[in-house]
Protein backbone atom coordinates (compact mmCIF):
# COMPACT_ATOMS: atom_id res chain seq x y z
CA UNK A 1 0.00 0.00 0.00
CA UNK A 2 1.35 3.43 -1.17
CA UNK A 3 1.58 5.58 1.93
CA UNK A 4 -0.15 8.98 1.64
CA UNK A 5 -0.38 12.12 4.57
CA UNK A 6 -1.32 15.67 4.93
CA UNK A 7 0.43 18.27 5.51
CA UNK A 8 -0.75 19.05 9.05
CA UNK A 9 -1.04 17.61 12.22
CA UNK A 10 -4.85 16.06 12.49
CA UNK A 11 -7.28 14.27 14.31
CA UNK A 12 -8.24 10.91 12.77
CA UNK A 13 -11.37 8.71 12.82
CA UNK A 14 -11.95 5.34 10.57
CA UNK A 15 -15.41 4.73 9.87
CA UNK A 16 -16.67 1.40 8.07
CA UNK A 17 -20.75 1.44 8.27
CA UNK A 18 -19.92 0.06 16.67
CA UNK A 19 -17.28 1.30 22.86
CA UNK A 20 -17.31 -0.41 26.02
CA UNK A 21 -15.87 1.78 28.86
CA UNK A 22 -12.39 1.58 29.09
CA UNK A 23 -12.41 -1.95 26.99
CA UNK A 24 -9.01 -2.86 25.44
CA UNK A 25 -9.73 -3.69 21.46
CA UNK A 26 -8.60 -6.61 22.28
CA UNK A 27 -10.72 -8.08 24.35
CA UNK A 28 -12.97 -10.44 23.17
CA UNK A 29 -15.34 -10.29 25.55
CA UNK A 30 -18.31 -12.90 25.56
CA UNK A 31 -19.74 -11.89 28.76
CA UNK A 32 -21.83 -9.10 26.66
CA UNK A 33 -23.93 -11.76 25.15
CA UNK A 34 -25.99 -11.18 28.44
CA UNK A 35 -25.46 -7.38 28.80
CA UNK A 36 -28.31 -5.84 26.12
CA UNK A 37 -28.08 -2.32 28.46
CA UNK A 38 -26.97 -0.53 25.29
CA UNK A 39 -29.45 -1.62 22.80
CA UNK A 40 -32.10 -3.93 21.75
CA UNK A 41 -31.74 -6.41 19.56
CA UNK A 42 -33.29 -9.86 20.18
CA UNK A 43 -31.36 -12.18 18.48
CA UNK A 44 -29.57 -15.43 19.78
CA UNK A 45 -26.99 -14.50 17.33
CA UNK A 46 -24.79 -11.25 16.94
CA UNK A 47 -24.85 -8.32 14.17
CA UNK A 48 -22.45 -8.25 11.54
CA UNK A 49 -21.12 -4.50 12.00
CA UNK A 50 -22.91 -1.23 12.91
CA UNK A 51 -25.45 -1.11 10.02
CA UNK A 52 -26.76 -4.73 11.12
CA UNK A 53 -27.27 -2.95 14.81
CA UNK A 54 -28.92 0.07 12.98
CA UNK A 55 -31.54 -1.31 11.06
CA UNK A 56 -32.55 -3.83 14.13
CA UNK A 57 -32.78 -1.98 17.00
CA UNK A 58 -35.91 -0.37 18.32
CA UNK A 59 -34.43 3.13 18.19
CA UNK A 60 -32.07 4.79 15.58
CA UNK A 61 -29.85 6.68 18.25
CA UNK A 62 -27.03 3.35 17.90
CA UNK A 63 -23.79 6.01 18.57
CA UNK A 64 -21.70 3.81 21.13
CA UNK A 65 -19.94 0.47 22.20
CA UNK A 66 -21.42 -2.38 20.63
CA UNK A 67 -20.41 -6.10 20.35
CA UNK A 68 -20.68 -7.94 16.91
CA UNK A 69 -19.37 -10.95 15.40
CA UNK A 70 -18.73 -10.79 11.66
CA UNK A 71 -19.27 -13.74 9.24
CA UNK A 72 -16.63 -16.38 9.80
CA UNK A 73 -15.33 -14.25 13.13
CA UNK A 74 -14.53 -16.92 16.01
CA UNK A 75 -15.91 -14.57 18.33
CA UNK A 76 -17.85 -11.61 19.20
CA UNK A 77 -16.05 -8.07 19.99
CA UNK A 78 -16.73 -4.83 21.20
CA UNK A 79 -16.73 -1.55 18.51
CA UNK A 80 -17.54 1.80 18.53
CA UNK A 81 -20.83 2.48 16.36
CA UNK A 82 -21.47 6.07 15.02
CA UNK A 83 -24.46 5.85 13.58
CA UNK A 84 -24.12 3.10 11.46
CA UNK A 85 -20.66 3.62 10.86
CA UNK A 86 -18.44 0.99 12.34
CA UNK A 87 -15.20 3.02 13.67
CA UNK A 88 -12.23 0.90 12.15
CA UNK A 89 -9.58 3.41 13.79
CA UNK A 90 -9.39 7.01 15.97
CA UNK A 91 -6.96 8.70 16.63
CA UNK A 92 -7.35 12.43 18.58
CA UNK A 93 -3.68 12.79 20.41
CA UNK A 94 -0.63 10.78 21.29
CA UNK A 95 -1.73 9.05 24.40
CA UNK A 96 -1.90 5.89 22.47
CA UNK A 97 1.61 5.07 20.83
CA UNK A 98 0.55 3.67 17.33
CA UNK A 99 4.62 2.46 16.87
CA UNK A 100 3.29 -1.48 17.06
CA UNK A 101 4.51 -4.79 15.80
CA UNK A 102 3.03 -6.64 13.58
CA UNK A 103 0.87 -8.44 16.16
CA UNK A 104 -0.43 -5.85 17.77
CA UNK A 105 -1.84 -4.35 14.31
CA UNK A 106 -3.33 -7.93 13.40
CA UNK A 107 -5.30 -8.11 16.97
CA UNK A 108 -5.85 -4.52 17.29
CA UNK A 109 -4.67 -1.92 20.45
CA UNK A 110 -5.91 0.91 22.00
CA UNK A 111 -9.36 1.91 23.68
CA UNK A 112 -12.91 1.65 21.56
CA UNK A 113 -13.64 5.12 23.44
CA UNK A 114 -10.61 6.42 22.88
CA UNK A 115 -7.82 6.02 20.33
CA UNK A 116 -7.67 2.91 19.10
CA UNK A 117 -7.17 0.56 15.96
CA UNK A 118 -9.61 -2.43 15.65
CA UNK A 119 -7.13 -4.98 14.36
CA UNK A 120 -6.65 -5.68 10.66
CA UNK A 121 -7.73 -9.58 11.45
CA UNK A 122 -11.33 -7.81 12.35
CA UNK A 123 -10.88 -5.41 9.33
CA UNK A 124 -10.70 -8.39 7.11
CA UNK A 125 -13.21 -10.25 8.22
CA UNK A 126 -15.76 -7.12 8.50
CA UNK A 127 -15.07 -5.68 4.44
CA UNK A 128 -15.18 -9.27 3.44
CA UNK A 129 -19.00 -9.43 4.10
CA UNK A 130 -20.09 -7.34 1.41
CA UNK A 131 -19.18 -4.20 -0.13
CA UNK A 132 -17.95 -1.46 2.14
CA UNK A 133 -18.10 2.65 2.23
CA UNK A 134 -14.48 4.06 3.65
CA UNK A 135 -14.97 7.30 5.47
CA UNK A 136 -11.92 9.37 7.19
CA UNK A 137 -13.09 12.50 9.08
CA UNK A 138 -10.05 14.41 9.58
CA UNK A 139 -9.34 17.72 11.59
CA UNK A 140 -6.13 20.03 11.82
CA UNK A 141 -4.87 21.99 14.08
CA UNK A 142 -6.33 25.05 13.29
CA UNK A 143 -9.84 23.42 13.72
CA UNK A 144 -9.98 22.84 9.97
CA UNK A 145 -12.26 19.75 9.14
CA UNK A 146 -12.43 17.78 6.32
CA UNK A 147 -13.23 14.06 5.06
CA UNK A 148 -12.41 11.43 2.23
CA UNK A 149 -14.92 8.38 1.70
CA UNK A 150 -13.72 6.02 -0.54
CA UNK A 151 -16.49 3.80 -2.22
CA UNK A 152 -15.31 0.13 -1.61
CA UNK A 153 -13.24 -0.93 0.53
CA UNK A 154 -11.52 -4.39 1.38
CA UNK A 155 -8.34 -5.75 2.89
CA UNK A 156 -8.32 -9.50 2.31
CA UNK A 157 -6.35 -12.36 5.57
CA UNK A 158 -3.48 -12.42 7.20
CA UNK A 159 -2.15 -15.15 4.45
CA UNK A 160 -1.48 -12.36 2.52
CA UNK A 161 -0.11 -9.72 4.76
CA UNK A 162 -3.63 -8.10 5.28
CA UNK A 163 -3.04 -6.81 1.81
CA UNK A 164 -5.71 -3.35 0.44
CA UNK A 165 -7.24 -4.74 -2.35
CA UNK A 166 -10.34 -2.26 -3.08
CA UNK A 167 -11.03 1.34 -2.14
CA UNK A 168 -12.40 3.16 -4.85
CA UNK A 169 -12.49 7.22 -4.06
CA UNK A 170 -15.80 8.89 -4.36
CA UNK A 171 -15.95 12.11 -2.78
CA UNK A 172 -14.01 14.74 -0.46
CA UNK A 173 -14.45 17.58 0.92
CA UNK A 174 -10.30 18.64 2.09
CA UNK A 175 -8.92 19.88 -0.55
CA UNK A 176 -9.31 23.99 1.75
CA UNK A 177 -8.92 22.05 4.86
CA UNK A 178 -5.02 20.40 4.06
CA UNK A 179 -2.68 20.45 1.44
CA UNK A 180 -1.76 16.05 0.18
CA UNK A 181 1.79 14.95 0.89
CA UNK A 182 3.54 13.28 -2.14
CA UNK A 183 3.48 8.97 -2.04
CA UNK A 184 5.51 7.62 0.59
CA UNK A 185 6.00 10.77 2.54
CA UNK A 186 4.28 11.99 5.59
CA UNK A 187 3.84 16.06 7.34
CA UNK A 188 6.26 16.57 9.90
CA UNK A 189 8.22 19.35 11.51
CA UNK A 190 10.01 21.65 8.74
CA UNK A 191 13.68 19.82 8.65
CA UNK A 192 15.95 20.30 5.68
CA UNK A 193 18.49 17.98 7.25
CA UNK A 194 16.30 14.92 5.35
CA UNK A 195 17.86 11.40 5.31
CA UNK A 196 18.99 9.88 2.05
CA UNK A 197 20.27 6.26 0.61
CA UNK A 198 23.41 8.11 -0.03
CA UNK A 199 23.19 9.73 3.42
CA UNK A 200 21.32 7.86 5.58
CA UNK A 201 22.56 9.57 8.74
CA UNK A 202 21.02 13.24 7.17
CA UNK A 203 24.69 14.52 8.35
CA UNK A 204 25.79 16.32 4.62
CA UNK A 205 24.75 19.77 3.89
CA UNK A 206 22.59 19.81 6.78
CA UNK A 207 20.26 22.99 7.85
CA UNK A 208 17.32 24.32 9.52
CA UNK A 209 16.71 27.38 8.51
CA UNK A 210 13.23 26.92 7.33
CA UNK A 211 11.73 30.34 7.11
CA UNK A 212 8.11 30.46 8.30
CA UNK A 213 7.49 27.41 7.18
CA UNK A 214 6.69 25.49 10.38
CA UNK A 215 6.01 21.94 8.31
CA UNK A 216 6.66 20.10 5.51
CA UNK A 217 6.54 16.31 3.97
CA UNK A 218 9.00 14.27 5.04
CA UNK A 219 9.79 10.47 4.60
CA UNK A 220 8.42 8.10 7.45
CA UNK A 221 10.16 5.71 9.50
CA UNK A 222 12.59 2.82 7.39
CA UNK A 223 12.20 5.16 4.01
CA UNK A 224 14.72 7.35 2.60
CA UNK A 225 14.57 10.07 0.12
CA UNK A 226 16.01 8.64 -3.14
CA UNK A 227 15.97 11.85 -5.46
CA UNK A 228 12.65 13.44 -5.11
CA UNK A 229 11.07 10.10 -4.16
CA UNK A 230 10.38 8.39 -0.61
CA UNK A 231 11.68 4.56 -1.02
CA UNK A 232 11.95 1.69 1.34
CA UNK A 233 15.46 1.73 3.21
CA UNK A 234 15.55 -2.03 1.96
CA UNK A 235 15.30 -0.90 -1.35
CA UNK A 236 18.65 1.52 -1.31
CA UNK A 237 21.13 -0.05 -3.29
CA UNK A 238 23.31 0.01 -0.54
CA UNK A 239 21.12 -1.86 1.95
CA UNK A 240 22.73 -4.36 4.20
CA UNK A 241 20.40 -6.66 6.29
CA UNK A 242 20.74 -5.79 9.99
CA UNK A 243 22.81 -3.02 8.87
CA UNK A 244 20.47 -0.69 7.18
CA UNK A 245 21.86 1.21 4.45
CA UNK A 246 25.27 2.36 4.49
CA UNK A 247 26.47 6.11 3.04
CA UNK A 248 28.04 6.16 -0.27
CA UNK A 249 31.71 5.90 0.32
CA UNK A 250 31.60 4.10 4.01
CA UNK A 251 32.92 1.03 4.60
CA UNK A 252 31.47 -1.27 7.39
CA UNK A 253 32.63 -3.92 9.23
CA UNK A 254 30.41 -6.90 10.66
CA UNK A 255 30.77 -7.02 14.45
CA UNK A 256 32.88 -10.12 14.30
CA UNK A 257 34.90 -9.03 11.28
CA UNK A 258 33.84 -11.53 8.82
CA UNK A 259 32.80 -9.63 6.13
CA UNK A 260 33.51 -5.99 4.87
CA UNK A 261 30.62 -4.10 2.96
CA UNK A 262 31.52 -0.95 1.23
CA UNK A 263 29.22 1.35 -1.14
CA UNK A 264 30.23 2.99 -4.06
CA UNK A 265 27.80 5.37 -6.16
CA UNK A 266 24.64 3.45 -4.60
CA UNK A 267 26.46 0.11 -5.42
CA UNK A 268 26.78 -2.36 -2.09
CA UNK A 269 30.28 -4.66 -2.52
CA UNK A 270 31.05 -6.91 0.40
CA UNK A 271 33.73 -9.73 0.78
CA UNK A 272 33.90 -12.38 3.05
CA UNK A 273 36.99 -12.38 5.66
CA UNK A 274 38.16 -13.95 8.92
CA UNK A 275 40.84 -12.42 11.35
CA UNK A 276 44.47 -14.45 11.78
CA UNK A 277 44.65 -16.39 13.96
CA UNK A 278 46.74 -14.51 16.21
CA UNK A 279 44.78 -11.35 15.49
CA UNK A 280 41.49 -9.52 17.23
CA UNK A 281 38.49 -7.78 16.03
CA UNK A 282 38.22 -5.06 17.65
CA UNK A 283 38.22 -0.96 17.01
CA UNK A 284 41.07 0.81 16.16
CA UNK A 285 41.48 4.84 16.10
CA UNK A 286 36.60 4.79 16.06
CA UNK A 287 37.11 1.99 13.02
CA UNK A 288 36.10 -2.22 13.34
CA UNK A 289 38.92 -4.37 12.23
CA UNK A 290 41.49 -6.93 12.14
CA UNK A 291 44.00 -6.34 14.39
CA UNK A 292 47.29 -8.13 15.01
CA UNK A 293 48.46 -9.30 18.46
CA UNK A 294 51.32 -8.28 20.60
CA UNK A 295 53.98 -10.12 19.02
CA UNK A 296 52.80 -10.05 15.46
CA UNK A 297 52.85 -7.86 12.83
CA UNK A 298 50.74 -8.03 9.24
CA UNK A 299 47.08 -6.70 7.88
CA UNK A 300 45.11 -8.58 10.84
CA UNK A 301 44.08 -11.20 8.01
CA UNK A 302 47.64 -12.48 7.97
CA UNK A 303 50.17 -12.11 11.14
CA UNK A 304 53.36 -13.32 10.98
CA UNK A 305 54.89 -13.70 14.25
CA UNK A 306 58.17 -11.00 14.96
CA UNK A 307 59.09 -13.33 17.80
CA UNK A 308 59.32 -16.99 18.59
CA UNK A 309 57.00 -18.09 21.54
CA UNK A 310 59.10 -21.05 23.23
CA UNK A 311 56.41 -22.24 25.31
CA UNK A 312 53.09 -21.07 26.96
CA UNK A 313 54.75 -18.68 29.54
CA UNK A 314 55.79 -16.45 26.33
CA UNK A 315 52.06 -17.18 24.79
CA UNK A 316 50.85 -15.63 27.99
CA UNK A 317 53.54 -12.81 28.07
CA UNK A 318 53.52 -11.37 24.35
CA UNK A 319 50.32 -12.86 22.38
CA UNK A 320 46.77 -13.85 25.08
CA UNK A 321 46.47 -14.66 28.37
CA UNK A 322 43.31 -16.77 27.49
CA UNK A 323 43.33 -20.59 28.61
CA UNK A 324 43.52 -22.40 24.88
CA UNK A 325 45.25 -23.80 21.77
CA UNK A 326 48.33 -22.02 20.43
CA UNK A 327 51.82 -22.62 18.48
CA UNK A 328 55.00 -22.43 20.09
CA UNK A 329 58.36 -23.52 18.49
CA UNK A 330 60.95 -24.75 21.61
CA UNK A 331 64.24 -24.01 20.63
CA UNK A 332 66.68 -27.28 19.49
CA UNK A 333 64.48 -28.02 17.05
CA UNK A 334 61.22 -30.17 16.59
CA UNK A 335 60.46 -29.99 12.91
CA UNK A 336 58.58 -26.18 13.06
CA UNK A 337 56.05 -25.05 15.35
CA UNK A 338 53.15 -27.37 16.52
CA UNK A 339 50.35 -26.49 18.71
CA UNK A 340 49.78 -27.10 22.48
CA UNK A 341 46.92 -26.53 25.35
CA UNK A 342 48.06 -23.51 27.80
CA UNK A 343 46.39 -23.28 30.76
CA UNK A 344 46.73 -19.98 32.15
CA UNK A 345 44.45 -19.91 35.17
CA UNK A 346 46.14 -22.18 38.00
CA UNK A 347 48.91 -20.98 40.14
CA UNK A 348 50.10 -17.97 38.24
CA UNK A 349 49.29 -19.46 34.17
CA UNK A 350 51.65 -19.68 31.41
CA UNK A 351 51.74 -23.67 31.99
CA UNK A 352 51.98 -25.87 28.62
CA UNK A 353 50.06 -29.22 29.30
CA UNK A 354 52.09 -31.98 27.89
CA UNK A 355 49.34 -34.56 29.46
CA UNK A 356 45.63 -34.77 30.44
CA UNK A 357 43.07 -37.79 31.03
CA UNK A 358 39.98 -37.78 32.03
CA UNK A 359 37.49 -40.64 33.15
CA UNK A 360 34.73 -40.60 30.72
CA UNK A 361 33.58 -43.37 28.03
CA UNK A 362 34.82 -41.86 25.28
CA UNK A 363 38.03 -41.77 26.90
CA UNK A 364 41.76 -41.92 24.89
CA UNK A 365 43.09 -45.23 25.01
CA UNK A 366 47.20 -45.25 26.44
CA UNK A 367 48.31 -48.36 25.42
CA UNK A 368 50.34 -47.56 22.97
CA UNK A 369 53.89 -48.27 21.30
CA UNK A 370 57.45 -46.54 21.78
CA UNK A 371 57.11 -44.05 18.89
CA UNK A 372 53.44 -43.29 19.45
CA UNK A 373 54.58 -41.83 23.05
CA UNK A 374 57.62 -40.55 21.07
CA UNK A 375 55.21 -38.08 18.61
CA UNK A 376 52.29 -37.90 21.29
CA UNK A 377 48.63 -38.82 20.82
CA UNK A 378 45.24 -37.83 21.82
CA UNK A 379 42.79 -34.98 21.95
CA UNK A 380 42.47 -32.12 24.81
CA UNK A 381 38.89 -33.44 25.16
CA UNK A 382 39.49 -37.16 25.67
CA UNK A 383 42.94 -37.08 26.97
CA UNK A 384 46.51 -36.97 25.73
CA UNK A 385 49.78 -36.85 25.59
CA UNK A 386 51.92 -34.42 23.72
CA UNK A 387 55.24 -36.58 22.90
CA UNK A 388 58.56 -37.24 24.65
CA UNK A 389 60.62 -35.55 21.74
CA UNK A 390 58.51 -32.16 22.58
CA UNK A 391 58.84 -32.78 25.86
CA UNK A 392 62.55 -33.89 26.25
CA UNK A 393 62.86 -30.53 23.67
CA UNK A 394 60.97 -28.34 25.83
CA UNK A 395 62.66 -29.00 28.97
CA UNK A 396 66.19 -28.54 27.74
CA UNK A 397 65.57 -25.35 26.54
CA UNK A 398 66.21 -23.75 30.11
CA UNK A 399 64.55 -24.95 33.57
CA UNK A 400 61.99 -25.73 33.98
CA UNK A 401 58.83 -26.76 37.13
CA UNK A 402 56.27 -29.61 36.94
CA UNK A 403 52.97 -29.24 37.99
CA UNK A 404 50.02 -32.53 38.79
CA UNK A 405 46.69 -31.79 39.25
CA UNK A 406 44.93 -35.07 40.15
CA UNK A 407 41.25 -35.70 41.30
CA UNK A 408 40.68 -39.25 42.76
CA UNK A 409 37.37 -41.56 42.75
CA UNK A 410 35.99 -40.22 45.58
CA UNK A 411 36.48 -36.82 43.67
CA UNK A 412 39.30 -35.26 46.08
CA UNK A 413 41.44 -32.88 44.52
CA UNK A 414 45.57 -33.25 44.58
CA UNK A 415 48.34 -31.78 43.20
CA UNK A 416 52.09 -32.10 43.17
CA UNK A 417 54.44 -29.81 42.56
CA UNK A 418 58.57 -30.14 41.47
CA UNK A 419 60.70 -26.94 40.95
CA UNK A 420 62.56 -29.18 38.40
CA UNK A 421 61.28 -31.36 35.49
CA UNK A 422 63.71 -32.74 32.56
CA UNK A 423 64.08 -35.46 30.20
CA UNK A 424 66.97 -36.64 27.84
CA UNK A 425 66.60 -37.29 24.78
CA UNK A 426 65.58 -40.56 22.60
CA UNK A 427 69.45 -41.67 22.18
CA UNK A 428 68.93 -42.06 26.24
CA UNK A 429 65.52 -44.01 26.60
CA UNK A 430 63.79 -40.26 27.71
CA UNK A 431 65.10 -40.40 30.88
CA UNK A 432 64.03 -38.55 33.90
CA UNK A 433 66.99 -36.72 34.44
CA UNK A 434 65.92 -33.76 36.53
CA UNK A 435 63.91 -33.94 39.18
CA UNK A 436 63.52 -30.90 41.75
CA UNK A 437 62.03 -30.07 45.06
CA UNK A 438 58.64 -31.16 46.19
CA UNK A 439 55.30 -29.57 47.30
CA UNK A 440 52.06 -30.14 47.20
CA UNK A 441 49.17 -31.97 48.66
CA UNK A 442 49.39 -35.15 46.91
CA UNK A 443 52.48 -36.44 48.20
CA UNK A 444 55.85 -36.99 46.62
CA UNK A 445 55.55 -40.07 44.59
CA UNK A 446 57.04 -39.07 41.64
CA UNK A 447 60.43 -38.57 43.50
CA UNK A 448 60.65 -42.71 43.26
CA UNK A 449 61.14 -42.32 39.19
CA UNK A 450 63.80 -39.80 39.13
CA UNK A 451 66.52 -41.20 37.22
CA UNK A 452 64.61 -43.80 35.50
CA UNK A 453 63.89 -44.43 32.00
CA UNK A 454 60.71 -44.54 29.87
CA UNK A 455 59.03 -47.61 29.18
CA UNK A 456 56.11 -48.82 26.61
CA UNK A 457 54.28 -52.25 25.96
CA UNK A 458 56.93 -52.67 23.16
CA UNK A 459 59.82 -51.58 25.13
CA UNK A 460 61.37 -52.57 28.55
CA UNK A 461 63.68 -50.27 30.13
CA UNK A 462 62.37 -50.26 33.63
CA UNK A 463 65.17 -52.34 36.11
CA UNK A 464 62.81 -54.87 37.54
CA UNK A 465 62.72 -58.61 35.70
CA UNK A 466 58.99 -57.85 35.06
CA UNK A 467 57.43 -55.62 32.34
CA UNK A 468 55.62 -53.25 33.85
CA UNK A 469 54.87 -51.07 31.05
CA UNK A 470 53.43 -54.48 29.24
CA UNK A 471 51.42 -55.71 32.57
CA UNK A 472 49.75 -52.32 32.97
CA UNK A 473 49.36 -51.10 29.35
CA UNK A 474 50.96 -48.12 29.91
CA UNK A 475 53.87 -45.60 28.89
CA UNK A 476 55.60 -44.39 31.96
CA UNK A 477 59.30 -44.07 34.19
CA UNK A 478 59.22 -46.99 36.02
CA UNK A 479 62.21 -48.33 37.88
CA UNK A 480 62.25 -52.12 39.65
CA UNK A 481 59.12 -50.96 41.33
CA UNK A 482 56.12 -48.14 41.08
CA UNK A 483 54.67 -45.67 43.56
CA UNK A 484 52.58 -43.47 40.36
CA UNK A 485 51.85 -43.85 36.67
CA UNK A 486 49.80 -41.25 35.40
CA UNK A 487 49.15 -43.61 32.16
CA UNK A 488 47.90 -46.95 32.92
CA UNK A 489 44.95 -48.87 31.14
CA UNK A 490 44.72 -51.77 33.73
CA UNK A 491 41.43 -51.24 35.39
CA UNK A 492 38.56 -49.66 33.77
CA UNK A 493 37.34 -47.81 37.00
CA UNK A 494 40.74 -45.28 36.94
CA UNK A 495 42.65 -43.36 34.82
CA UNK A 496 46.20 -43.31 36.94
CA UNK A 497 47.46 -44.26 39.99
CA UNK A 498 49.55 -41.91 43.00
CA UNK A 499 50.46 -44.09 45.98
CA UNK A 500 47.70 -45.98 46.83
CA UNK A 501 45.09 -43.25 45.33
CA UNK A 502 43.16 -44.42 41.72
CA UNK A 503 42.59 -40.91 40.14
CA UNK A 504 39.79 -40.06 37.63
CA UNK A 505 41.40 -37.32 36.44
CA UNK A 506 45.02 -35.76 35.89
CA UNK A 507 46.89 -32.93 34.31
CA UNK A 508 50.45 -33.00 33.63
CA UNK A 509 51.83 -29.22 32.99
CA UNK A 510 55.54 -27.45 32.70
CA UNK A 511 56.33 -23.88 32.61
CA UNK A 512 59.72 -21.93 33.00
CA UNK A 513 60.91 -22.14 36.76
CA UNK A 514 59.62 -19.06 38.62
CA UNK A 515 62.18 -17.32 41.07
CA UNK A 516 60.51 -15.30 43.86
Amino acid sequence: MELEGQLCRIFFLCLLAAQQSDAEVTQDDTAAESDTSYFFYQDKSYPRDCKDIQDHCSTKNTTGAHVIQPDGYDSPFWVLCSGDWTVIQRRSDRLIDFSRSWAEYRDGFGFINGNHWLGNEKVAHLTNQKTYELRIDIETEAGLTGYISYGSFRIIDGFSDFSLVSVGRSNDTLESAVTWCPTNTIPGNCNRCIATCADPSDTVDCSYDCGDIQQTCICPPNYLMDGTNCIRQEDCGCYKEGRGVIADGVSYMAADCSERCSCSSGVLTCVSQSCAQDATCKEVNGVRTCSCNEGFEGDGLTCPSIRINRDCYDIMRYVSTQSGEYAITPSGGTGGPFNVNCNMTIDGGGWTVIQRRVFIPSRQDFNQDWDTYKSGFGSYSRGFWIGNEKIHHLTNQGDYELRIDMINQDHSVYYAKYDLFRINAESDKYKMSGLGSYTGTAGNALSYHHNEYFSTPDRDYDDYSYHWADYYDSGWWYGDNYYCDLNWMKYDDDVGYWYSDYLIYTEMKIRPRQTN
